[in-house]
């Protein structure tokens, strides 16, 4: 194959993959714009089969939430000596985790559960399905309610909103769940998101991937302490 005739199968093949890339980003896109939680079926069908395989081990810490804990692959070794397993998947949202409780939170024997969403429905760009920060916190209640329906008493954690460039919103919903915490004596808010802040309280971008959104490894590297350390203080190492 002649050096001019290979670079153009180069070229062609890397536009392809561009463009395969380009769709599955776009369909990630529109999926978390979306009010509709069945959109999120092939994600949830996949943890109910990891579930036959290899369950969960009894009094591990649940981490269950949006993108944030589904990008996060060494949950494991960052809560360390904490036992632990992670349910995000996609754009989650708070409806989509009331909605799916039933498969990727309540068969399990988790010693406590640290929930991460509600950012999503939050984010004003166009195309989203919005929800004010009431109708978010509404969500909220629903989920608890749910998780104290079969456990009255379980720790529970909302790990607060990372830094956004578009807070909008965000603070009043994080109001209203700080206030709901603070009168649970077994709901706890667990703010963790100065690591990855700057001064003036925005997003650090040193510690954003590619996207411009989610984390980078320091950026994880970063936020790992501040919530290790909460749940080891409350709870102690796993017995």
């Amino acid at each position: 194959m002649s050096r001019r005739l290979l670079l153009r199968t180069a070229i062609g093949a890397l536009v392809i993959l561009v463009a395969i890339g380009g769709r599955i980003f776009w369909l990630e896109i529109g999926r978390t714009f979306s009010p509709d939680p069945t959109v999120w079926e092939p994600e949830i069908g996949a943890f109910e089969s990891a579930d036959q395989e290899r369950p969960p081990p009894d009094g591990a810490i649940l981490f269950v939430g949006s993108s944030s804990i589904r990008f996060w692959d060494d949950l494991d070794r960052a809560m360390a000596p904490l036992t632990v397993f992670r349910r995000g998947f996609g754009g989650a949202r708070l409806s989509d985790l009331v909605h799916h409780a039933n498969r990727i939170i309540l068969p399990y024997s988790p010693r406590a559960i640290v929930i991460h969403a509600g950012g999503n429905e939050l984010n004003d760009v166009p195309g989203n399905t919005l929800r004010t920060p009431p109708e978010a916190f509404e969500d909220f209640r629903a989920l608890i309610a749910l998780i104290r329906g079969k456990w009255p008493t379980l720790p529970i954690y909302y790990l607060e909103l990372r830094p956004s460039r578009q807070p909008g919103p965000r603070e009043p919903f994080l109001e209203l769940v700080r206030a709901e915490c603070e009168a649970d004596a077994d709901l706890h808010y667990l703010a963790a998101s100065e690591p990855l802040s700057r001064s003036d309280g925005s997003a650090d971008p040193a510690l954003l991937a590619w996207d411009r959104t989610h984390l980078n490894a320091e950026g994880y590297a970063r936020w790992a302490p501040p919530i290790r350390e909460r749940l080891l203080e409350d709870l102690g190492p796993n017995d």
